[in-house]
């Protein structure tokens, strides 16, 4: 049960930390769009604006709602420039988070060997205790009528006291009471 929540938890890790990877370049990928140049007006667009408004029957010239940016002539070269730069930068953000998820999976693993471990060692203590208790129930051959009496027997409680609280008579108490002494002596002496 434990080894299988284990193996769901590092699931669940490995599966957080690919999102967030993901989630990463994505949003490195929206800031390195180069933001869209303004609107240049040329000498032409402002001597047709000087004083010309439209009157309802004018038709509109669409050409001045191009907002295509004119190209300069160095721009290639800094774009390939930038998009080196920024695929070393990104390259080496990859190498980061294989390297922290690398780091993660080996404590992930660490851990779990830690829990392997503790697991054995419960499964030992919980086996011996298991053999304990089997031996004290093979070892009591008493009958559960007689069970109240036997622990007031083993609390040394006197024959007569036995058979007043366990409603038996006082020959039972007194057999009830040599069991007990010879358990005792049996227990001491396992020679």
């Amino acid at each position: 049960m434990v080894r299988v929540l284990l193996l769901l938890l590092v699931a669940v890790l490995l599966a957080y930390a690919l999102w967030q990877l993901l989630h990463a370049l994505r949003n490195r990928r929206r800031e390195a769009r180069p933001p869209t140049p303004a609107v240049v007006a040329t000498d032409e667009d402002a001597e047709a604006d000087d004083g010309d408004e439209l009157d309802d029957g004018d038709e509109v010239d669409e050409s001045a709602f191009n907002y295509a940016p004119v190209p300069r002539p160095d721009a290639p070269v800094a774009a390939a420039a930038v998009a080196a730069s920024e695929g070393e930068q990104e390259r080496f953000q990859q190498e980061l988070e294989l390297q922290q998820l690398r780091r993660d999976i080996a404590r992930l693993q660490a851990q779990h060997a830690v829990q392997q471990r503790e697991i054995a060692d419960l499964n030992d203590a919980l086996t011996a205790l298991r053999e304990q208790f089997e031996a004290n129930l093979a070892g009591q051959g008493v009958s559960p009528e007689y069970n109240e009496a036997l622990v007031f027997a083993r609390r040394g409680l006197e024959a007569d006291a036995i058979a007043e609280r366990c409603g038996i008579s006082v020959a039972e108490a007194e057999l009830v009471r040599s069991m007990t002494r010879r358990g005792d002596t049996e227990q001491e002496d396992p020679a």
